[in-house]
Formats: C-alpha cells, structure tokens, sequence
C-alpha cells in the first residue's frame, strides 16, 4: 500500500535488490522487483536510493531538467572507499562526462566527439577486425578439430575490447593484463576494501600514463595530452587522467559483456536459428541491448528539487537510478525474453538526451564485428552440455563470467 506524502504524493514504497556483487544473475530479482511499483526504494549504504521502474517514467526522467548528475550533487554516505561513484575527483581538479552537467557536460563532450567521430568509428573498426581475426586464429589453433571447451568470455570476447582500447589508448602491451585483473575487483569484488584498492590502483596506472608518456604510443591519451599544455591548453593534465579512467570502464567491461551475451543468445539455439547476414547481426546486437543491457541501472542521478514522477514524491538531492532492465521490457516480459524479430526496437540501453552514450556507434560496430566473426568460423559451436553458463552480477552492473562452448 501507498503511503501519501505531505505534498498529496505518494511515498515510494521499499522493496530489495541485490546491491552487492556475487556470482550470481541479478536480472529476476530486478524485474521482481520493478513490478512492485512505477517507482521503489531499495535500503542502501545504510540510507535509501530511489528506483524509477515505470518505461514512460524511466524516460522523463532521463531527459528531466532537474534531475541533475554533476559530481557535487553525490551525497555524503555515498562517498564510501570502493564506490566508483565515492571515488570520484574533487571537480576542481577535472569532471567526467557522466557526472556532470550543463556546459561542464558539453565542453567534455565536445572534446571527445572529434576521437569518436564516424571517420574515426570506421578507422578503429578496421583495427577491431585485425584483431578479432587474430583471436579467432588463437581460438581454432587451441582446438583444432578435437571438439576441446573454451570459455568464450575469457578466451575472447573480453579480450578484444580490452586489446581494442589498449591500442585506442596507446597503452603498452602489458597493460592490458593490469587492467583486466584491476578492473575485475573494481567492478565485481564484494570485498570493499580490495575494491578501494583496486580504484586507487587504477588511478594510479593512468596517472603513472599520462605524467610519463614516453613509453605510450600514438594514441588517445598522447593527444589528449597535446591539447593540455601551454597558456591556452584546451584540457588540464588531471582531465587527460579520469576521462581516460572513464574510457576504460566504459569501453571494455561494457563492450565485452554486451559481446559475450549475443554469443549467448546465439550458442543457445541451433545454428539454423542464428543471425548470418550483417543486417540480421545487427539486429541480433540490438535486440541482445534491449535483454541484456550491461547496465541494468546505469548511472546516478540527484534531483535538484522535489520532483513529482508519475505521483511518486522524489525528495531533492535523493540519489536516483533508472530501471533500464524494466524499462527495456513489454510488462508481461520475464528475464528470458529474447525475441530477435523484435530487433531490440524501444530499447534504452544507451540512455536518451543530452547524457546519451556517445560511444554507442563504436560499441554497436565492434559487437557486430566481434559476433559476425566468431559465427562465421564456427558456425557448428554450442553451448557445453557438461558446464553451467554462469552469471556474475549486482543491481548496477550485470556479465557472463563463464559461457562454455564447443567449437565443433
């Protein structure tokens, strides 16, 4: 039952969803979760976060002028050691794009834009290819004919973003093994402390980066740099830092879960039921955003009044997630509900105005890049019979950690 607010709003009501990280696959609970009402509380840090379930909700509320995301905005008790969010630099030294607004937000966009313009997707989509191509190799050459077991998250979907941003960056080669064991404790361990170390860990890789760039080569980061020194530097040093921070989250975990899902939906059915042409993989792709968003609730938002949402009071400065995982489905849709004529039509995976995803033309090309590929070279492969897929997940944040397949 509804309890009504001073205001004739209602209160909303207080429901549970899995806020710390295990092996284990959130999605139902979200979904059980999102039909307790358009919009729930769930128990959080010892307070209360706000969850916006209803699909029209979750859009206005997307695009509401006051429902601000800047850094300033995150309350105290989320402030906590290992909380990406608690990590967050004082906004003197530099903002990331996702946690800010107004023209901080349109300055950081508008220095990304030139790196991921469509010239520059089609170059780095070459350089996918060469290196998906060189996985695959790697995939035939580990079982050549003898019908041997690969985990496909760690034998390669993971490993072409990761190789993919590296170059993007223009990290050395062995980077990439300290990002993956770094980001792997920062985004999915449930020990706090080993999660604070892991942000500072992280931090201090890129700083070690960007303050000695001898050994990077042409890259991200080494242009970023150009832009920053002088009297009239376009970006600070401590920009080049936690931009390239949020590049690396968003560019690899994301890309890698959102791959290693389409393989799923695909090695799940038989080969005659799997998308071949590169129409039919994008739009396996898109459907794969719509079931599967590597981000079930995305990133926070903190009201800068008292909003009205649907007839649900949301206190100002309350701190706010959107149910994309809801939002993505028709009411009477269950967790299990991938339907490839639906082509992911309505998803909002990549979220909707002025904060949506500017990396979404990259991610889509690289996935299709990524699934065409290991479909075309192993068109018989299935899922193990012998070896559980496996879920690894928390409200925020959701992946396959191990998806076993034969490679007939």
């Amino acid at each position: 039952m509804n309890t009504t607010t001073n205001a004739g709003l209602n209160e909303a009501p207080e429901t549970n969803m899995p806020v710390d990280p295990g092996p284990f696959d959130c999605m139902p609970e979200l979904l059980a979760a999102a039909k307790v009402a358009p919009v729930v509380r769930i128990p959080y840090l010892g307070e209360h976060a706000w969850v916006v379930c209803d699909p029209e909700l979750v859009k206005v509320a997307l695009t509401h002028p006051q429902m601000g995301k800047d850094v300033t905005l995150v309350p105290d008790f989320m402030r906590r050691p290992g909380l990406m969010v608690g990590s967050q630099p004082d906004p003197d030294y530099a903002r990331a794009m996702i946690m800010s607004d107004g023209e901080n937000h349109a300055r950081i966009r508008r220095m990304h834009a030139p790196v991921l313009s469509p010239r520059n997707t089609e170059r780095w989509g070459e350089r996918v290819a060469v290196k998906v191509d060189g996985f695959l190799d790697e995939l035939e050459r580990s079982a050549p004919g003898t019908g041997a077991e690969v985990n496909v998250v760690t034998d390669y979907t993971h490993r072409i973003p990761l190789a993919f941003i590296s170059e993007m960056l223009g990290l050395p080669p062995q980077a990439q093994r300290q990002l993956r064991g770094i980001t792997d404790i920062m985004l999915y361990s449930s020990d706090y402390p080993a999660r604070k170390e892991a942000v500072g860990a992280l931090y201090g890789a890129v700083e070690g980066w960007v303050r000695a760039p001898e050994p990077l080569d042409e890259g991200v980061i080494t242009g970023l740099l150009a832009s920053s020194g002088g009297a009239d530097a376009a970006v600070t040093e401590g920009e080049v830092i936690v931009w390239t921070l949020g590049m690396i989250i968003t560019g690899y975990e994301t890309t890698g879960s959102l791959i290693s899902a389409s393989l799923y939906e695909a090695l799940r059915r038989p080969p005659e039921e799997r998308p071949r042409t590169d129409d039919e993989i994008r739009a396996w792709v898109e459907e794969t955003l719509r079931v599967h968003p590597p981000f079930p609730h995305p990133t926070w938002r903190f009201p800068l009044t008292d909003i009205d949402l649907g007839g649900y009071l949301i206190p100002k400065g309350a701190p706010v997630q959107v149910s994309i995982a809801a939002a993505n489905r028709e009411p009477d849709e269950g967790a299990d509900c991938f339907a490839k004529d639906r082509q992911g039509k309505g998803h909002l995976s990549f979220g909707l105005g002025t904060h949506y995803c500017i990396g979404a033309p990259l991610v889509r090309l690289e996935t299709k890049i990524a699934v065409g590929g290991f479909l075309r070279r192993f068109p018989q492969a299935r899922l193990s019979t012998t070896t559980a897929v496996e879920w690894e997940s928390e409200w925020m944040i959701r992946r396959l950690s191990v998806l076993p397949a034969t490679l007939l």
